[in-house]
């Protein structure tokens, strides 16, 4: 149905202010979205997406996108959580170019918190590699990952990949296989949050 503001009763509106997870983004204020001010709960399930770098205020994060999830409303102001962190699309396209491989993977795995995440990592080689060696920077990949996440909560999963530890930790021991170029984790998905 079109907008109509005859039928959209602003009157009856109250603006309820989105902030951001406390322990990673010190709770920085996001947004504002209209709920009925008898229904403030309604608001609760509704997702924000963003720039990293507006978020942080650091232009090195540019090609980061957060999606975050309101879980909790207290008056008019939104708790959120981190859905999604993903990699811009413009940016993997940019990433490969003729001559390299580029090494896909994608699957899901627990936190230390318990939390089920499908992780997508990203490797682009330097050269064209072999199938073998594309097999063997991938198997090696997902076991560093599956074994990282065991051993941290999701919130330092999602930290970790922000400021590149986890991709920086793996990368020589990749390159022993076949030269690497990039190292990234192109997603992490919060499994089984609507």
């Amino acid at each position: 149905m079109a907008y109509n503001k005859r039928y959209a009763d602003w009157s009856r509106k109250v603006w309820v202010e989105i902030y951001a997870p406390q322990r990673i983004f010190n709770e920085k204020i996001l947004g504002e979205t209209p709920v009925y001010r008898d229904n403030i709960e309604n608001v609760i399930g509704r997702t924000v997406d963003l720039n990293l770098a507006f978020i942080t205020g650091n232009f090195k994060y540019q090609n980061y996108k957060v999606i975050f999830r309101i879980n909790k409303v207290v008056g008019t102001k939104a708790t959120t959580e981190i859905k999604e962190l993903s990699l811009y699309d413009v940016y993997v396209r940019r990433l490969t170019r003729k001559g390299t491989s580029k090494i896909d993977d994608s699957f899901v795995t627990e936190t230390a918190d318990g939390i089920k995440v499908r992780i997508k990592p990203l490797v682009i080689t330097r050269f064209k590699a072999h199938r073998k060696q594309k097999t063997a920077i991938r198997l090696t990949y997902r076991q560093y990952l599956l074994e990282k996440a065991k051993t941290l909560t999701f919130e330092d999963l999602i930290e970790k990949t922000i400021n590149y530890e986890l991709q920086n930790e793996i990368k020589p021991v990749l390159n022993k296989i076949f030269p690497v170029d990039k190292v990234e984790i192109r997603k992490i998905v919060r499994e089984g949050s609507q």
